[in-house]
């Protein structure tokens, strides 16, 4: 009997599938806060209420989901307030003994790095701590916490890493001397969700204000952010042409350590260095120069792995092909900042702070459409666009304060509402049918999904011009 070989179209069909976004993976993943704790057996708090003064509010970070690793953001519901408010409040009963506060997130982040072999996950968190006293709310300290971990899947990670950070920031309040609080201002709640931290509680970080960089190396985060190296006058630089594509007219940097016998050592590991001058941090196996950007840093690094084709190509070739993939896909120059209170690296876009642009692109676009002649987009009640099938409009954004809300003016009231990401884009696709009643008439897409389809409709409307 002949066995009848498993085509390799299928193999081909299947792999494609894996990495095309469709609208099932379009959605929010919500992390579930439900079988998180705290444990906090010497606590004297409780917390009246978690208000969110993030700068930036369009989710709280990407995971990857589904045997593609499908790239989906990630958020808490209703809001973040609302949950974490919940969430705490049910955690920590009040009791008459105990003092009130309001937490305040100044940042939350949450990661996934997709290796060949497994995944780390990371949560970042940064709180403002007030205590509600007679006359309004004072500030009393800031607490930070990092919390990562790796395995082979780790997304189901994510809400007892939220809750372990918010466990320890809480247990800061323990050294709180409450008969001796700062003299602070008294605030309102309204002032409390001001974007950005109040300028009577910035910390001048030494990296922010000193002017002098001694020559030596940092061992850790915290040794640059107080600009206190291990000073190492002997220190010695050699550079190297870069040549790799995309890499083009930057250098290679190898600082030096002098040895006993006088042969110099390569200084590898440590969090940066100092020439004196410029200040480098070791991102990924290499040392990348610091830019200072506002009350942070970013650098040009080199990017990891693409998590879509490490898995596909594991589930394909195994271990051996998900290295290859790996291998493949990494070492491209890609945007990332520093953060000040954490120390934590972040691909730019998706950092904390203000974003790389005071703009944000809104691409609304209709492919095939079963309604024939245009339909007018509203953006915030104002017509902005006229589109036909196979269509596109960019629109500029800068409006800080309120959401985005795009309606089809055929449409009234079935319209979204999102707050953008500025300096990035955001795609929304117009239905095929805009009367089904069962669909929205508009859709906002996964940024992978947004860019194949215009370059789709780019293609076709060259075609159909040349």
């Amino acid at each position: 009997m002949q066995t009848r070989r498993f085509p390799a179209l299928i193999i081909w069909a299947f792999t494609l599938w894996l990495l095309l976004p469709t609208p099932g993976r379009a959605q929010v993943y919500y992390l579930d806060l439900s079988k998180a704790t705290l444990d906090l057996p010497k606590r004297a708090v409780h917390v009246e209420q978690v208000l969110d003064a993030r700068p930036r509010r369009g989710s709280i970070g990407t995971v990857h989901r589904g045997l593609g690793n499908i790239r989906q953001p990630a958020d808490l519901r209703p809001s973040v307030a609302q949950a974490l408010t919940t969430w705490v409040q049910a955690q920590l009963p009040a009791r008459p003994t105990d003092h009130a506060i309001v937490l305040v997130v100044r940042h939350l982040q949450l990661n996934e790095a997709i290796g060949a072999f497994s995944e780390k996950a990371s949560v970042d968190v940064s709180v403002d701590v007030y205590a509600h006293l007679a006359d309004g709310y004072h500030y009393v300290l800031n607490a930070a916490e990092l919390v990562e971990n790796k395995g082979m899947e780790t997304t189901a990670q994510h809400p007892t890493n939220l809750a372990l950070a918010l466990q320890q920031c809480l247990a800061q309040c323990q050294t709180i001397d409450w008969d001796k609080l700062p003299p602070q201002p008294a605030r309102t709640l309204a002032e409390l969700q001001q974007l950005g931290r109040p300028a009577a509680v910035a910390l001048p970080y030494p990296a922010l204000v000193d002017s002098l960089r001694p020559k030596g190396y940092y061992p850790t985060f915290l040794a640059f952010r107080n600009n206190q190296p291990v000073v190492e006058p002997i220190l010695s630089v050699t550079t190297v042409a870069r040549t790799a594509k995309g890499w083009e007219g930057t250098l290679e940097v190898e600082p030096a350590l002098a040895t006993a016998g006088g042969a110099p050592a390569a200084l590898r590991n440590a969090w940066g260095f100092s020439d004196g001058q410029q200040v480098y941090i070791w991102h990924n196996r290499r040392y990348m120069p610091l830019t200072r950007a506002g009350n942070s840093f970013r650098f040009v690094g080199f990017t990891g792995p693409d998590p879509g084709a490490v898995s596909t190509a594991g589930f394909l070739g195994g271990a051996v092909g998900g290295a290859i993939a790996a291998a493949s896909t990494t070492g491209k120059p890609g945007d990332f900042t520093l953060d000040m209170v954490t120390g934590v690296v972040s691909p730019f876009a998706e950092a904390s702070g203000p974003a790389p642009a005071d703009t944000a692109l809104l691409y609304v676009y209709r492919r095939a459409s079963s309604t024939p002649g245009p339909v007018q987009v509203l953006l915030n009640g104002k017509v902005v666009a006229d589109l036909e099938a196979w269509q596109s409009v960019a629109i500029p954004y800068t409006d800080k304060v309120h959401e985005v809300s795009l309606c089809l003016q055929t449409a009234p009231g079935r319209c979204t509402a999102f707050i953008p990401t500025f300096g990035t884009a955001s795609y929304v696709e117009i239905a095929r049918n805009i009367a089904d009643p069962a669909k929205p008439p508009l859709e906002r897409v996964p940024v992978k999904k947004g860019v194949f389809d215009l370059r789709v409709l780019q293609a076709r409307t060259k075609t159909a011009s040349n």
